[in-house]
């Protein structure tokens, strides 16, 4: 299994580090770095299917981890496309105008701290998958990939519920300047990165029905720092503090993270 899982480890890693260096070049012609965002879950869809072609572990395994990729990029990657059709995602433009203004080159650090910053998460997040997709045992699926699968629908019923109903709160001209505190967000400040959490740690369970796969944590565990963390729901309620002044109220009724009844 050593020896299958490194070939198909290094060939996760040319697919992962190739796309992102190429999508690099496309960046700096369109002027749109945020590309990244949009090819990163097909780029993990992507893995998991060459998983499934390359990979020496139980078929069922594999399909279902490639199946469920598929979904969850289809979902996610269609979501940003729609999402920054046409125009690059604010935050890079501002991310852009910062390091012009210092008198750096965006080309560079876009290259490094941009895409290849995100190739190599993406290589520790695909640790479960490539654990998966080469184990050998057990042979058909148990308990855990069943929980697992579940866990990933649901994440990707949650984030995709929650993604629509922000999309139309935000198309609504009357609601410029509000908070959104119906539907999933009346119970979670963050009911997309809720969801997006379940699911990696539904893949990981899948992973875990072989041994090894518990070793494999760290990409869960990195993936929910990256969402709750600075990267993420800190990010987006630093912003919201600024920009809406209701949501100060908002925090004090909402659960930060996990869906809840709100406060009075």
């Amino acid at each position: 299994m050593v020896a299958d899982l490194l070939r198909l480890a290094i060939a996760d890693a040319a697919l992962v580090f190739g796309s992102f260096i190429a999508l690099w070049f496309v960046s700096m012609t369109t002027r749109d770095s945020s590309l990244v965002d949009i090819w990163f879950a097909p780029c993990i869809a992507a893995a998991a299917v060459l998983g499934f072609f390359i990979g020496s572990g139980a078929e069922p395994r594999r399909i279902l981890i490639a199946v469920l990729a598929i979904i969850w990029a289809v979902r996610l990657g269609g979501y940003l496309l729609w999402r920054n059709w046409g125009r690059e995602d604010p935050r890079y433009a501002r991310l852009r105008k910062h390091v012009e203004e210092k008198g750096h080159s965006f080309a560079w650090h876009s290259f490094t701290r941009i895409n290849l910053f995100q190739a190599s998460i993406v290589i520790v997040a695909l640790a479960p998958f490539i654990v998966a997709q080469t184990a050998p045992y057990p042979a058909q699926l148990g308990p855990l990939a069943w929980i697992g699968t579940v866990l990933v629908i649901i994440g990707v019923i949650f984030e995709g519920v929650a993604d629509v109903q922000l999309a139309r709160f935000k198309a609504n001209p009357a609601n410029v300047g509000a908070v959104l505190d119906t539907g999933l967000w009346r119970y979670s400040r963050h009911p997309n990165y809720f969801g997006e959490t379940c699911v990696w740690w539904g893949y990981w369970l899948i992973a875990c029905e072989h041994p090894w796969g518990w070793f494999t944590v760290f990409s869960p565990a990195l993936m929910t720092w990256s969402i709750v963390g600075m990267m993420g729901k800190e990010l987006v309620e630093r912003r919201m503090r600024k920009k809406r002044p209701g949501y100060e109220d908002y925090v004090r009724r909402t659960s930060g993270f996990f869906p809840w009844a709100p406060r009075a």
